[in-house]
């Protein structure tokens, strides 16, 4: 590939960047990580202020078709994502932007495009999943939560879990079993549905470091539509297909590594160690070289995706394997700089932090991508099954 952007790009990049700089110096203090949006009130309305401030530019359409309020090009949703992760900001609903949204424009009714894409776009409603349950994660189709057809509408029991955000989402998709005599993967039901719904409790999860990003939710005689099925009914598992398709070239978990590294060279270049700068400690230089070779290494796979998706080409080998790289290599910073850091990389949000608490902020948070959009181990799957055509072991 080219890694080279064009003109026009070049100057849309210039234009992303200095809006996220921009909303950068309005971060609230309590701003650690990528999940800080779901742990407080102060994260969510700062990731709501963003979201608007990309809204109104259209930025949160981009590469979507005119027809339905579309700007931009694939390669400007990327320019987006690589700002955003570079100056650790949100603004783009995961679940409603990158999830939701091109899954209704391929597999969505006439009526739900209409209903729900220009509040997607606007930032007006926010998403989160209802998917993997207790007993059903890495074998979604092994779910239970049911959806039982009653006229018009579907009544809804059962328990979700992991469910990022949903203490302050407004909706939600979410697939469930329709069909309890139908064969596997023809039974289920993908369902948009309203956070406010009576029957729906969501009880908090917390990290051992006390933050609030899952939950669990319980669903008790819950009424959705069936005017809100995406797809066909007991056909979900086409759509969950569908959806899993979108994905992503991780380039904004690239950025924010890229950013990390920076961070971590500035404070080893500050601070002394025996009278000395860390920076002449040939252990570290090592160490955090190590770390800028590997971050250029998957910045390169990311921008190859990149392009993939730009082109319409991308295969979901391509996709999985920026995932394990990046999300390992994201542990691997978390281990390296606390490591740095010494006692420093125990503390946060006091006057004693260096780097603002990242460090052990990152060292805790640092699994939740090797687990979530797909555990490494099914990523490896997909890579060996659908990129290298091994066989699946009987």
């Amino acid at each position: 590939m080219d890694f080279r952007l064009t003109d026009e790009q070049v100057a849309r990049r210039k234009e992303i960047y200095k809006v996220c700089e921009e909303l950068d110096k309005k971060k609230p203090k309590s701003w650690l990580g990528f999940e800080s949006p779901f742990d407080n009130e102060e994260g969510w309305a700062f990731h709501r202020y963003c979201a608007k401030e990309f809204a109104k530019r259209g930025w949160l359409a981009l590469s979507w078709p005119k027809e339905y309020g579309g700007t931009g090009t694939m390669m400007d949703k990327v320019l987006l994502a690589e700002a955003r992760g570079y100056y650790d900001l949100p603004g783009s609903d995961i679940f409603g932007i990158s999830m939701l949204a091109p899954t209704l424009i391929a597999a969505g009714s006439e009526e739900l495009k209409k209903e729900f894409l220009p509040k997607i776009a606007n930032a007006e409603i926010m998403f989160c999943e209802l998917w993997s349950e207790p007993n059903a994660g890495s074998d979604l189709a092994a779910l239970t939560a049911s959806a039982i057809k009653k006229g018009d509408e579907f009544i809804v029991n059962g328990q979700k879990t992991w469910n990022t955000g949903a203490h302050y989402a407004d909706w939600a998709f979410g697939v469930y079993k329709s069909d309890p005599n139908a064969k596997k993967h023809h039974n289920l039901t993908f369902i948009l549905c309203d956070m406010k719904s009576k029957g729906i409790t969501v009880k908090g999860i917390p990290y051992m470091n006390g933050a609030h990003v899952y939950n669990e939710v319980y669903l008790d005689d819950v009424h959705m539509p069936a005017k809100y099925v995406v797809g066909q009914e007991n056909e979900g598992w086409a759509v969950v297909n569908v959806l899993a398709g979108f994905e992503r070239s991780n380039i904004d978990m690239v950025m924010g590594l890229v950013r990390g590294v920076e961070d971590l060279v500035k404070f080893c270049n500050e601070n002394k160690r025996d009278g000395k700068p860390l920076a002449h400690d040939p252990m570290i230089r090592n160490k955090i070289a190590d770390l800028a070779a590997s971050v250029e290494a998957v910045r390169t796979l990311a921008y190859r995706v990149a392009d993939q998706q730009n082109r319409n080409e991308m295969g979901l080998m391509d996709a999985a394997a920026v995932k394990i790289f990046a999300s390992e290599l994201l542990e691997k910073f978390g281990q390296i700089s606390t490591d740095i850091l010494g006692p420093y990389g125990q503390v946060k949000q006091s006057k004693f932090a260096k780097l603002n608490g990242t460090a052990e902020y990152n060292y805790q948070a640092c699994f939740v991508p090797i687990v979530s959009m797909g555990t490494n181990e099914i990523q490896r799957n997909i890579i060996a099954w659908y990129g290298l055509g091994l066989p699946r072991m009987k």
